[in-house]
């Protein structure tokens, strides 16, 4: 998937989540994005591996694309590193970054699993991916596939949007399924947050 598509059915599937838990701020909004585009460091030709040439060619040649940086290990490492850094540098006004840091980079993961070449979620235990041809529904980057994507995605995120701008995005999250969710995200802050 393309860096493009990546941020924004992130966003699209983040925004909802950031209001559920009244935290749509700017520093929230760009740590989900950021962790949008961040497995793809290990390509030097992504966008985010063109503006780290040195990390993105070393990450390539001794991980290979789609690699470690596309599993839960590295994923729990680049948690914990944010919140290191949050507690150790940042302002309370940050206090929230590393958990929307980290769903931004699992919601990377996710979409990189409906690829075609999908990924290794538990590397270095296991190196298994399941094949395109036993999945239901699977995209090729840059074909006809992650464009509809991409297209589902916007349109959906710029309602959102509208949402948001007119107070009812977080309304929304008062009733039913939608409140169990805001209770869920709650409860994740709650475990993987520092108090």
């Amino acid at each position: 998937m393309q860096y493009r598509t990546h941020i924004t059915v992130s966003l699209a599937v983040g925004l909802p989540m950031l209001a559920a838990v009244d935290q749509v701020t700017f520093i929230n909004t760009a740590a989900l994005v950021c962790g949008s585009v961040l497995p793809d460091i290990d390509h030097p030709k992504s966008f985010i591996g063109k503006r780290s040439q040195v990390v993105s060619k070393v990450a390539n040649k001794t991980l290979g694309h789609r690699g470690a940086t596309h599993s839960l290990v590295v994923a729990a490492g680049v948690y914990l590193l944010a919140l290191f850094i949050a507690k150790a540098y940042l302002a309370t006004a940050a206090m929230h970054l590393p958990f929307w840091l980290l769903i931004g980079y699992l919601l990377h993961l996710i979409e990189d699993s409906f690829s075609k070449n999908s990924i290794h979620w538990f590397w270095p235990f296991s190196k298994f991916k399941k094949s395109a041809r036993k999945r239901l529904f699977y995209y090729r980057t840059g074909h006809v596939s992650e464009y509809l994507i991409l297209g589902f995605a916007l349109c959906l995120l710029l309602i959102e949007l509208n949402l948001l701008w007119s107070g009812h995005l977080t309304s929304l999250f008062d009733h039913g399924w939608a409140a169990s969710l805001k209770l869920l995200i709650a409860k994740l802050q709650l475990l993987l947050l520092p108090h």
